[in-house]
């Protein structure tokens, strides 16, 4: 028996027969799936056909696919802004118009092999298989397509996201001096003294924020669970700011995209290391190998968990501002500065 579901934009036709997986198809139009389920029905009906051949006949090209994921799945993700870049990435792919049981191991090693002769960096590489491996599970398992998942049949990139990168005071400052939108200067200053995540900050909204207490309150992290952070005199006084600058509800930044913090900071890394250079060019001297070059963003939540262990709170204090939720992770987080150490030693 047929039934017709509507799935955000669009309507899915399921087809059952005892002892037989279903098959479903999507349509933007009720009309459509109903012509199309009266077909299968009146195949099915006349026996010229089994329910086994029709789903095969019916296995979706990628492109369509990464449509309907985009329609159902997507939605329901915290990092819908991010899974869709890397679908639209894999519509623009020149295997997006094969059927999925056609899509290969060996298209896919490809693919990956290519990526990475391009310099893309290897967790990006990981991150955009990741994205069609769960594509081809919801297909075998919610959809009813038989298919198999050519993704875990091949190696993935290693992945070494230890990172040590720290800045110091001196070329924090270079960098925030660098951003020349105030708001986004704003947003990376907070980070460096908070810890909170790009996506949290980008999310925040004036109800979460106590500026007098020094309070901010986290609904929906990236753990899935909730915390308030404590935050220094310093982040509330500018945060305090922008309430003068924005409106006082909604979202505290007016950045539209979740990338643009992200983008202005490497052009104000880069922005800073030039200067420095062209300095260092002016008084003929050597500039430094690593001096205001390869930071990005998240950094400034490496430079507030470090920060902050430097101030004496102990590690479960410090867990509870950052949301680690192991000391594994929170390690990761932690490079404490020799000058530190050396204090610290006498």
């Amino acid at each position: 028996m047929a039934s017709i579901t509507k799935r955000g934009a669009s309507y899915q036709v399921q087809v059952r027969r005892k002892d037989n997986r279903n098959i479903s198809k999507c349509f933007k139009s009720h009309s459509e799936a109903k012509a199309y389920a009266r077909q299968i029905e009146a195949s099915l009906d006349a026996g010229a056909s089994s329910l086994a051949t029709i789903r095969q006949a019916n296995i979706p090209s990628l492109l369509d696919a990464l449509t309907r994921y985009e329609q159902e799945i997507i939605p329901q993700k915290k990092a819908a802004a991010k899974e869709l870049s890397f679908t639209r990435q894999w519509k623009a792919h020149k295997l997006a118009h094969k059927p999925l049981t056609k899509i290969s191991a060996q298209d896919l090693a490809n693919h990956r092999d290519d990526r990475l002769r391009a310099g893309k960096a290897p967790s990006s590489v990981v991150r955009e298989l990741a994205v069609l491996s769960h594509l081809f599970t919801i297909a075998l398992k919610e959809w009813g397509f038989e298919v198999a998942n050519p993704v875990q049949k091949i190696r993935k990139p290693r992945v070494a996201n230890a990172r040590s990168n720290r800045p110091s005071a001196c070329e924090l400052g270079l960098i925030l001096s660098a951003i020349t939108n105030p708001e986004i200067r704003a947003f990376v200053s907070i980070a460096a003294q908070t810890a909170l995540r790009r996506s949290e900050l980008f999310a925040l909204e004036w109800p979460q924020v106590d500026c007098v207490k020094q309070l901010v309150l986290l609904k929906d992290t990236k753990n899935g669970s909730s915390r308030t952070v404590v935050i220094s005199s310093k982040a509330a006084a500018e945060l305090q700011a922008l309430r003068g600058t924005n409106q006082a509800h909604g979202r505290v930044f007016s950045i539209r995209h979740i990338d643009t913090p992200s983008k202005a900071f490497k052009r104000a890394v880069e922005a800073a290391r030039g200067a420095y250079e062209a300095q260092c060019l002016k008084l003929k001297l050597t500039p430094l190998k690593g001096h205001l070059k390869g930071y990005r963003l998240h950094d400034m939540r490496h430079e507030a968990t470090s920060s902050l262990f430097e101030k004496g709170l102990s590690a479960m204090e410090v867990s509870a501002i950052t949301g680690h939720k192991t000391l594994a992770m929170l390690s990761r987080y932690t490079h404490l500065s020799n000058s530190h150490l050396i204090a610290r030693l006498g």
